[in-house]
């Protein structure tokens, strides 16, 4: 009996022996599974960290919406719009502004006087051609300088070549007191305005002239030209009157001011100012009309005009905040088309610009534009202009027969 108890009372203690190392092993396990665990956890977050590094805050949103089920989803929701705000381009503040001429204690100059003004600040400009390794003279214009920095303003036509012959070019001025040509930088350009934006560097201040008051401008007033006229005679003076304070034209889509003058303007003359009496520049010399039958028929940008297009180029390279539709319009008139009844349609529509995401259709007439009756093409831009960017208006359009009322957000050309 007491072999049996020993017998009995041993075989306990193996079972206790037993679920000790069971245990213990158990414990072994749960332990290396954490710390494995651990392992893999921050060998994920490690890895989710390098790519938010590499991509910024916008690469780790697949992720985001990969655990958005295991979230809250406001949660996720609100990490992805601020992904989507921070994706958004926010404009620096603008830097630069032009400074309008004082009206007070203005005193009108001799035409010797203003040239002396204007002409240090006033710049030959030559485009030189690189094609195989061969550099030539393309073209060449004229510039003024606005600020000491060394901007300067001329057209749009003068520096930007389309040429394609030309593999590559470049753009040289020459500044007062500087013996050879020196490199000008191209900040940017406007085709719908024919301006361009220049930039030397140096360390000298330079001269530069005084921007006027276009709208203030006469018929009658005097007006000087200066500018590099035919690309060889630079500082040349030409001297007339203001014919037209004001001629309206259409380019590229947009209603443009013009100054009409008799001044002489030569090729060459491009880009150059168009000066008042107090030897203020009131505009940008830029085209004149050659027939056998004309005769000084002068024209020039007025500054008011393309101030803030220069002052935008200057502060993003590019023009901003301008009114934009994404359309193209044409005008067909009555009995065109074997009796039909004439309008305005659409013949274009940009992609994803603000008329195809209201809806607009190829063949669209129309017939309402935030309200206005539209007769010609021209009604249309006079309504896009009077709006600022982000506006949202109302189109009627006849399509198939039937009136369609659409929804327009007017959008920024700097977009498109």
């Amino acid at each position: 009996m007491e072999n049996q108890n020993t017998e009995q009372n041993i075989e306990p203690r193996r079972d206790s022996a037993d679920e000790s190392k069971e245990r213990t092993y158990r414990h072994t396990l749960v332990v290396m599974s954490l710390v494995l665990l651990a392992c893999v956890l921050f060998s994920g977050f490690q890895s989710l960290y390098i790519f938010r590094l590499n991509t910024g805050l916008e690469g780790i949103m697949s992720y985001t919406r990969i655990f958005k089920s295991n979230s809250n989803d406001d949660q996720g929701s609100a990490i992805e719009s601020i992904a989507e705000s921070q994706n958004k381009e926010e404009l620096p503040a603008p830097w630069f502004s032009i400074e309008e001429a004082s009206s007070v204690n203005k005193q009108r100059m001799t035409t010797v006087d203003i040239v002396k003004k204007v002409s240090p600040a006033t710049v030959p400009i030559a485009v030189i051609g690189v094609n195989d390794g061969k550099e030539n003279k393309i073209g060449s214009g004229t510039g003024f300088i606005i600020n000491e920095d060394g901007y300067i303003v001329t057209n749009q036509h003068v520096v930007v070549i389309t040429d394609q012959s030309v593999s590559s070019y470049y753009v040289t001025v020459i500044l007062p007191d500087e013996e050879g040509p020196v490199r000008a930088e191209i900040v940017g350009s406007d085709a719908q305005t024919d301006i361009a934006v220049l930039k030397v560097t140096t360390d000298k201040k330079l001269p530069c002239v005084t921007m006027g008051d276009s709208d203030t401008l006469q018929a009658g007033e005097l007006a000087i030209v200066i500018g590099n006229a035919m690309g060889k005679f630079d500082d040349s003076v030409t001297v007339g009157v203001i014919s037209a304070p004001s001629r309206e034209i259409t380019r590229n889509g947009y209603f443009v001011d013009i100054i009409q003058t008799d001044a002489a303007i030569n090729p060459g003359n491009s880009g150059g100012p168009l000066i008042n009496s107090f030897g203020e520049v009131i505009g940008i010399t830029n085209a004149k009309i050659v027939t056998s039958t004309s005769e000084s028929l002068g024209f020039a940008i007025p500054v008011n005009s393309v101030k803030s297009i220069i002052e935008s180029i200057i502060n993003y390279g590019k023009v901003v905040n301008r009114p934009y539709l994404g359309v193209s319009l044409q005008y067909v008139a009555d009995d065109s088309y074997f009796g039909a009844k004439g309008g305005v349609f659409v013949a274009e529509i940009v992609k994803d610009g603000p008329a195809a995401k209201a809806g607009f259709e190829l063949g669209d007439k129309v017939i309402l534009f935030d309200g206005v009756e539209i007769k010609e093409t021209g009604d249309i831009i006079r309504v896009r202009d009077s709006h600022k960017v982000g506006d949202t208006i109302e189109v009627v359009v006849e399509r198939d027969g039937e009136e369609v009322t659409l929804t327009m957000v007017i959008g920024d050309s700097a977009d498109y």
